[in-house]
């Protein structure tokens, strides 16, 4: 006669070895669970504690200068070059059927006259008022952003075309004397954007000089350009020889203009054309963009970001800082090279390089620029997210030149020492009949000395590299 629990069982169409299964695979399941669960404990915890320790090594030394003494420098707007500027600007009207800010794009015009397509004459014609104000706004002694404020950018390429298609109107016309003082304006802006300008106006003075040397170089070898006009022009090129305080306002300026560009998010387009398609698939299948936008969010948690970058870009600062303060001659060449790679969004797949040089730093320099080795600042350079994509997608002026090649040596000391070679090289040619054997000729008679390029204060082979 079947027991209780067996009638039960047969009652239920369960065997008791069906039971006893169950119920280990239940205790196998618990002991799965538990485990996984201690798993995924430890690995948040070490995470959690991976995540509190990564920063630990980069200190936090605070802004490396009085920011609240910086923005509040100020100039009146009777005395502000940038007032007239935007004034100007205001004024400025578009050309029909043209592409560029306010219809002045410089690849189309040339700045030349005879050559220029009817309708930049006629927009020339129109602008006379946007050009009186630029004029007058070029003379003013000195210029300021409003409040200080590195948010507030004054861009006029297309102010700089209106005075270079006037100074060859006026050269072409006989009127050498009228060109000159319009080609005067286009240097004094050039000064005033790069002593007080932002980043990107400081990428306007550079783009502004390329053309600058081929149009001053025209006007000089003009027959009709007297030597008298010559000499001026070189006394006003040599007085507005690039000063270590023009830098020393661009990297406080830079500076202010990237922590503010930390505080928004970073674009998405911007980052994929720097780090590339971030996505993963699985046959057809891949991750959605909110998905990938989770794993971002996360990487950039667990990285700290962008606090990880906030410091280190303090500490990029306060070495450039201290480098430009120490005013040596020759400068000291780069400590290092954090070598900050990129895709290059004009050619598929090409890996392109951005080099940010860091400055050997000495005992005298303020605590800051000592709380790290540059080699160590380079280090975690390389291991930001936001620091790396703002200098490489828009902040790239603020850096300083790495190598003789570098673009942006055109915008400071070498398109001066080129344009007071030439300029001196004229002089000579038209005193003495013949051109100069060599630079060294013009110095005594035409200059103190041969004006320095910049060259002393690049990086060379023997530059160690941090990638």
């Amino acid at each position: 006669m079947p027991t209780q629990s067996e009638s039960l069982a047969a009652v239920r169409g369960t065997s008791p070895k069906v039971l006893q299964l169950l119920r280990k695979r239940l205790r196998q399941l618990l002991r799965v669970t538990l485990i996984l669960a201690s798993c995924l404990a430890l690995a948040a915890t070490a995470l959690a504690i991976w995540r509190l320790t990564s920063l630990n090594g980069l200190p936090d030394i605070g802004d490396p200068f009085d920011v609240a003494a910086f923005r509040a420098f100020s100039v009146p707007d009777d005395h502000n070059a940038f007032t007239y500027f935007r004034r100007a600007s205001a004024k400025v009207t578009p050309t029909r059927g043209t592409v560029g800010e306010h219809g002045a794009d410089p690849a189309e015009s040339k700045f030349s006259w005879s050559i220029a397509r009817p309708m930049w004459r006629a927009w020339a014609g129109e602008n006379g008022e946007a050009l009186e104000l630029f004029l007058q706004g070029a003379e003013q002694p000195d210029a300021a952003n409003p409040a200080g404020d590195p948010t507030a950018d004054v861009y006029h390429l297309s102010l700089i075309t209106l005075a270079m298609l006037e100074a060859s109107r006026r050269q072409e016309s006989g009127d050498t004397a009228g060109a000159w003082d319009c080609y005067r304006s286009v240097l004094r802006t050039i000064t005033h954007f790069r002593r007080r300008g932002s980043t990107l106006q400081r990428g306007c003075a550079r783009q502004a000089s390329r053309d600058m040397q081929r149009r001053l170089a025209e006007w000089a070898a003009e027959p009709r350009t007297t030597i008298p006009q010559l000499h001026t022009a070189l006394e006003f090129v040599l007085e507005n020889v690039p000063d270590p305080d023009w830098d020393l306002f661009a990297v406080k300026y830079g500076y202010l203009e990237l922590m503010g560009a930390l505080e928004r998010p970073r674009t998405p387009s911007a980052q994929r054309e720097i780090e590339g398609e971030w996505t993963f698939r699985l046959g057809d299948m891949s991750l959605s963009p909110e998905v990938v936008g989770r794993l971002e969010a996360a990487r950039s948690f667990l990285l700290r970001e962008p606090e990880r970058s906030r410091r280190v870009l303090r500490l990029l600062c306060a070495n450039y800082l201290a480098h430009v303060e120490s005013r040596e001659r020759p400068p000291r060449r780069p400590a290092v090279l954090a070598m900050c790679s990129y895709l290059d969004s004009s050619i598929p797949i090409t890996k392109r390089k951005i080099g940010v040089p860091l400055y050997p730093v000495s005992l005298e320099a303020p605590a800051g620029a000592r709380a790290l080795p540059p080699q160590e600042v380079a280090g975690w350079l390389v291991a930001t997210l936001d620091a790396k994509l703002r200098l490489i997608s828009g902040y790239d002026e603020w850096l300083p030149p790495v190598r003789a090649r570098d673009w942006r040596t055109v915008a400071d000391r070498r398109a001066h020492r080129d344009l007071v070679i030439m300029l001196a090289t004229e002089i000579y040619r038209r005193e003495r009949g013949s051109l100069p054997p060599s630079e060294e000729a013009l110095v005594g008679t035409y200059l103190k000395r041969l004006p320095d390029d910049g060259s002393t204060n690049l990086a060379d082979e023997t530059t160690p590299i941090v990638e």
